[in-house]
């Protein structure tokens, strides 16, 4: 795959523009500012800080990861609606973190942008719990 460029040289198109790039070690290739629409960089804005992929550094995969096996236990130790109930709560959770925390957002729970995100925990959450208190007592 090659792009040409204005002055004719080709050059190989990426997927992902660079500012978007996430880097493991915190520094980046280029400015961290996203450019305008237009295309130029924009100094008006303050840059984002960048987000590190280290899983040591990544509590919020680790508590959705925590979360999924209370879920597990539960589920096997006490019962189908509990276990949805904890699934719920550990859905609603990560939403309103995803919802207030600043900057790019806990890697572990960060997909697409804030609103979609926090919208993809919270329905699921809510329907699961009413799925959960309208199953009957013999599950």
């Amino acid at each position: 795959m090659s792009d040409v460029t204005a002055r004719g040289a080709a050059r190989r198109a990426t997927l992902v523009p660079s500012w978007h790039h996430v880097h493991d070690d915190g520094t980046p290739d280029r400015p961290v500012v996203p450019p305008d629409p237009d295309g130029t960089p924009s100094a008006a804005r303050p840059p984002e800080p960048r987000a590190r992929l280290a899983a040591g550094r990544q509590p919020a995969m680790w508590l959705a990861l925590a979360g999924v096996g209370l879920t597990t236990a539960v589920a096997l130790l006490v019962g189908a609606r509990a276990a949805c109930l904890v699934l719920a709560g550990v859905l609603a959770v990560a939403g309103l973190c995803r919802a207030v925390l600043p900057g790019p957002g806990p890697v572990g729970i960060t997909v697409r942008s804030r609103g979609l995100d926090t919208f993809f925990f919270l329905a699921p959450a809510v329907a699961i719990a009413f799925l959960a208190l309208s199953l009957s007592n013999d599950v």
